[in-house]
């Protein structure tokens, strides 16, 4: 039980440090303009044919992360399914032993 009540404790203190990290490197300097940004307000929209410079940098240059992010959703839902699927056909087993 007691090992229980450690495991918690080192759970919530890594999720604080990693809060306290993280807090700490959000306030660092950001610039509000970089080269980058420069580059896409200048050069977005006519490279992508977007009509707007959200969509240009939404479909056009992150495409690939997005569909890399449908993907792992995907994978997901389908491990989620399959695992409830094997769950219930156990429990109709079980029922019908």
């Amino acid at each position: 039980m007691k090992s229980g009540h450690l495991l918690t404790v080192l759970e919530v203190a890594l999720l604080l440090l990693t809060a306290l990290f993280l807090l700490q490197a959000l306030q660092g300097p950001h610039p509000e303009s970089s080269d980058v940004r420069g580059y896409l307000v200048e050069n977005g929209s006519h490279e992508t044919g977007a009509l707007n410079l959200v969509t240009a940098i939404y479909l056009g240059y992150r495409a690939f992360d997005t569909m890399g992010e449908i993907v792992v959703l995907l994978v997901a839902v389908t491990g989620v399914i399959y695992f409830a699927a094997s769950r219930e056909r156990k429990d109709e087993e079980d029922h019908d032993s």
